[in-house]
C-alpha cells in the first residue's frame, strides 16, 4: 500500500477539520499551551512533488519517532533526536503559527493545527534537494507530553 498517497487523500480534509477546531485560540493562548517538552509520535508526509523516495519519507519517520522538541518559555527552542542536538534558536507564536529561527538564522514555519495540554500537530511545507530532484510535499508532525 502507497501510504503516501493514502496519506494525501486524507491530509486536506483531516487538517481543515483540525484547523478549524483550533482556529478560536488567541496567539497568546496557543504560546502558553505549546511552552514544554514535547515527544514525536506521529509522522504523514504528503508529496506535492518529485521523485518517489521512500527510503527518506520512513527516515523521517524514525527521525521524527525518536525526536523531542522542548519550547522554553523564555522563547528558546532545542530539537533533539535521540540524544544528539538537532537544532536550536528562538520561537514564537503569531496567530496560528509557530515560527522557529535557528541559530544560523534560518526560519521555520509551522501551522498549528491541534494545541492541547497533551498533544501538539503542526503543519510545515518541505522541500528537499535529493540526487533524484527536488522532493516537495507537507509533513504533519504530532508530539505528545
Amino acid at each position: 500500500m502507497n501510504t503516501t498517497k493514502l496519506a494525501g487523500n486524507f491530509l486536506l480534509p483531516i487538517s481543515l477539520l483540525i484547523f478549524s477546531l483550533t482556529a478560536f485560540s488567541c496567539s497568546a493562548d496557543l504560546e502558553d499551551k505549546v511552552v514544554g517538552n514535547w515527544q514525536g509520535y506521529d509522522f504523514l508526509f504528503q508529496k506535492t512533488e518529485g521523485p518517489d523516495i521512500v527510503v527518506t519519507i520512513n527516515g523521517g519517520l524514525e527521525q521524527h519517532l525518536r525526536s523531542k522538541l522542548i519550547l522554553s518559555d523564555n522563547g528558546t527552542f532545542q530539537k533533539l533526536v535521540g540524544e544528539y542536538d538537532n537544532g536550536k534558536g528562538t520561537w514564537v507564536v503569531e496567530e496560528d503559527k509557530l515560527i522557529t529561527t535557528n541559530e544560523n538564522g534560518e526560519k521555520l514555519i509551522y501551522t498549528l493545527l491541534k494545541v492541547t495540554d497533551k498533544e501538539l500537530m503542526t503543519l510545515h511545507e518541505v522541500d528537499l534537494k535529493t540526487p533524484d530532484g527536488t522532493l516537495k510535499g507537507k509533513i504533519i508532525l504530532s508530539y505528545t507530553r
